[in-house]
């Protein structure tokens, strides 16, 4: 059975985690839209506020759900649904998709 600051300390690890890929995910969005705005123009920045808002909504959920007031509760974590998973599923396929037709155009 681990004690609640083991418990504190893996819930920061995994708050921190997401708040990593969150930003990665808006990094990478960013430099799609630049190598491609000469090819597809407004499509390389709908595909980085789209991720961006994905990103923006990972990060809160993340954040949200191993954040500090979670530190008291450390024997019942709340459920894991797949919803931010998926987000940041389809925020990489779109970021991909974008760069498949700046490449093929």
């Amino acid at each position: 059975m681990t004690s609640p600051v083991e418990a504190g300390a893996a819930n920061e690890r995994t708050a921190l985690a997401w708040q990593r890929t969150a930003l990665s995910l808006v990094a990478g969005a960013a430099v799609c839209a630049r190598l491609t705005w000469s090819e597809l123009d407004g499509l390389g920045l709908a595909v980085l506020g789209m991720a961006g808002a994905l990103a923006t909504w990972v990060f809160v959920v993340g954040t949200r759900g191993y954040g500090s007031r979670h530190l008291a509760d450390c024997r019942s974590p709340r459920p894991r649904d797949g919803r931010t998973a998926f987000a940041l599923t389809c925020a990489t396929a779109l970021i991909a998709g974008a760069e498949l037709v700046a490449l093929t155009t």
